[in-house]
């Protein structure tokens, strides 16, 4: 008996559940007693394209970079003696950066002074003998081979005198060379860190970056690049921060990068007050390019294939498929597109929903 009723039990709850499934299907009225309401569909909206004339809007992308940076060392090596700023701070043209220990350089620069004093007392000492044996002379109380023997004399002392000037020149150079300075205004990006330090000669401690102006390089398609001058002005925005600024275009190359099928453009940012950074992602607004056709699709007729654009089109009963175009711009609920070489479909129309939205 216990069989028969799990038998039985098991067969009702396969109709319970064949009932409610008709139930649904046919509208009827739930366990929490609500209707279920059908969905509605909206019906897919078709339009032809509009041909329009459009100019395009000239935008170069790159990091902006600082007009002038360099890696700043001692020409000379020695013992770091003194660090005078610090990373971060802003330095003007001419600002002290750093100093060696120059006991040993003064020294030597002493030196050199004292033997340009010797040197000039040695040449007095033979223009004076030069200037009394030349009246001796004229009174026919020397020979001419002394006369020209006190000639000598006096050029190989100032031939001295150059020479120990050399050298004291030589030693104010070497003891200068103990100091560092900026060869121009900018931004410390790197400073050592304390002093007593043996540094070697050439080797970079201090990086220097001027952050006015700053400089975006860029590239441009070549019909772009038809449409930019140099000295044509231009807004740079930085997206991360929105800091805006004016630039000029400073170069555009009258060449093609092999590597890139592009036009390389150059332009001068106007950063005097700080806000771009360098090194940023910055955007460059150019103007507009030459007028050319287009095609104003809804946007909503936009869709993807492969990771490439496309708008879905219908051509007569035939089925929806996607037809491949170049977004040129967006315009509100609009796109300008360009239907390629081929042209738009004749008699074909765009949808304004992809069918994987329609149904």
């Amino acid at each position: 008996m216990n069989a028969g009723l799990r038998g039985m039990s098991g067969r009702a709850a396969a109709l319970l559940a064949l009932v409610a499934c008709l139930a649904c299907k046919a509208g009827a009225v739930t366990a929490t007693g609500a209707t279920p309401v059908k969905e509605e569909v909206a019906p897919v909206r078709r339009s032809a394209p509009v041909a329009v004339r459009f100019s395009p809007r000239i935008v170069a992308t790159g990091k902006l970079k600082p007009a002038r940076a360099a890696q700043l060392a001692f020409a000379v090596g020695g013992t770091l003696e003194r660090v005078a700023v610090e990373r971060g701070q802003s330095v003007a043209r001419g600002a002290l950066l750093a100093t060696l220990d120059a006991a040993g350089a003064r020294a030597s620069l002493a030196q050199a002074e004292g033997g340009v004093a010797a040197a000039r007392a040695q040449l007095k000492l033979a223009a004076d003998a030069l200037a009394r044996a030349s009246a001796i002379y004229a009174q026919q109380g020397i020979s001419q081979a002394q006369l020209v023997q006190a000639e000598a004399q006096r050029d190989l002392a100032a031939a001295q005198l150059r020479a120990a000037e050399a050298q004291r020149e030589q030693a104010q150079v070497h003891l200068e060379r103990h100091v560092l300075k900026a060869p121009f205004g900018g931004v410390i990006t790197k400073a050592p860190e304390g002093t007593g330090a043996a540094v070697g000669a050439a080797v970079p401690l201090f990086g220097l970056e001027a952050t006015n102006p700053l400089v975006l390089e860029s590239s441009l398609t070549q019909q772009e690049a038809l449409s930019v001058r140099a000295g044509a002005s231009a807004t740079v925005t930085v997206p991360a921060t929105a800091e805006a600024a004016g630039a000029v275009v400073r170069a555009v190359v009258s060449s093609v990068d092999p590597a890139t099928d592009r036009v390389p453009v150059e332009l001068s940012v106007n950063n005097a007050g700080g806000r771009l950074l360098p090194h940023a992602f910055a955007r460059a607004e150019l103007g507009r390019g030459l007028e050319r056709d287009a095609l104003r699709v809804p946007g909503a007729a936009l869709g993807q294939q492969d990771a490439s654009p496309c708008v879905w089109i219908a051509e007569g009963e035939g089925a929806p498929r996607p037809f491949p175009v170049r977004v040129l711009a967006l315009e509100g609920e609009a796109a300008l597109i360009d239907p390629g070489p081929g042209g738009w479909p004749a008699g074909a129309l765009a949808l304004e929903r992809p069918p994987s939205v329609a149904r």
